[in-house]
């Protein structure tokens, strides 16, 4: 009889078991291979770069991206890199010559030390420029693990001296709109011909924003700016602008100046007044005026045998009718009218044709 096995094999039976059982394994695999990298993505490519030379610095701006290249969300942007390449333009292009763009800046988005975000946008300045260069420049966005983006899109500036600022900057008030000017002398104009100008505008309080107010360079001295509320102050400065080799070179800052729209022309005399004795006093009725920011009218009465009007409605009347009830019934009375618009500081019409009433007309 052979001997039952026990139940419980030996520690020299375990080891064997396993030898076995692991050259199995190796046998029925193969060759082992390395180890397959996780499941990575990385962030889209910035495609909106663009290039503002303005002062003496170039500055950059682009969209963040809010996707990664397979169309997932991009949930752990770590930050951009800005890549540079310059050339002089004294040396003609060479099309051979490698490319070899230099790291000009590093952005972490938590803590964007140089730059500017805002509005889901990234601003960047590079001021080691030179006069008489070709920049090109191109950004890459990376995530936590440090994967870069692909290449933005390439935008290329040829940088030169900047224009000086206008001068004797001066705002003129008109309704809901500001007419600027400024000098730029003989001199000025003849060391930089076909400079233009660009607008910027604030509120009181509020700072300038990047971009100016007119969309292209503005030429000639003088520009009306409309569409403004009426009594907001706003603040203006205008730059000049130059071109150079395609590219529009924005100068310094002319001295800040502020001023107030409003409406400077009254609105017209009220029409069809007529005045008519009644039981409780003398009723007055004229015709609307056509003009939209009319606030109210104000009438004026003068008893026979009175020297001068007198205003006898303590607030505008916004309706175009009125009862008299201070009136007494056995004068005659001469009325007129004024329209008052809404402006901060109320302009009134010049008077109506006059309304006589008396007590034969009861």
């Amino acid at each position: 009889m052979f001997p039952m096995p026990s139940s419980n094999p030996s520690p020299i039976a375990k080891t064997l078991l396993l030898t076995l059982f692991l050259f199995s394994a190796l046998g029925a695999c193969g060759k082992k291979g390395d180890p397959l990298p996780p499941d990575t993505k990385i962030p889209a490519p910035v495609s909106d770069l663009r290039a503002w030379p303005r002062e003496g610095a170039i500055v950059l701006g682009w969209t963040i991206p809010t996707r990664n290249t397979d169309g997932s969300a991009l949930q752990d942007l770590l930050g951009f890199r800005v890549f540079r390449l310059g050339r002089s333009l004294s040396s003609p292009p060479c099309q051979e010559c490698p490319e070899s763009f230099e790291t000009a800046a590093e952005i972490d988005v938590d803590y964007p030390r140089g730059a500017r975000i805002e509005g889901g946008r990234v601003l960047w300045q590079d001021g080691r420029i030179q006069p008489q260069t070709e920049y090109t420049y191109f950004v890459r966005a990376y995530d936590s693990h440090k994967a870069p983006s692909p290449e933005s899109n390439r935008v290329k500036v040829a940088w030169e001296e900047p224009p000086p600022p206008p001068e004797e900057v001066k705002v003129r008030s008109d309704d809901g709109a500001l007419e600027v000017t400024w000098k730029y002398s003989p001199a000025q104009e003849k060391e930089w011909p076909g400079v233009g100008f660009n607008l910027y505008r604030r509120t009181e309080g509020a700072g300038f924003g990047f971009y100016p107010v007119n969309p292209e360079p503005i030429r000639g001295t003088r520009t009306v700016d409309g569409g403004l509320q009426n009594g907001r102050r706003y603040v203006y400065e205008v730059r000049a602008v130059r071109s150079f080799r395609g590219t529009l070179i924005e100068g310094p800052p002319s001295a800040a100046v502020g001023g107030i729209p409003e409406k400077t022309l009254p609105p017209s005399p009220p029409r069809g007044l007529v005045a008519a004795f009644q039981v409780d006093g003398v009723a007055l009725r004229w015709n609307e005026n056509p003009e939209p920011d009319v606030a109210g009218y104000n009438l004026y009465r003068r008893a026979e045998g009175e020297e001068s009007f007198r205003r006898i409605n303590p607030a505008p009347i916004k309706e175009p009718y009125f009862l008299d009830r201070t009136a007494d019934l056995k004068k005659t009375y001469t009325y007129r009218l004024k329209a008052v618009d809404s402006s901060p500081t109320p302009k009134e019409s010049d008077f109506s044709p006059d309304a006589e009433v008396s007590p034969q007309q009861k």
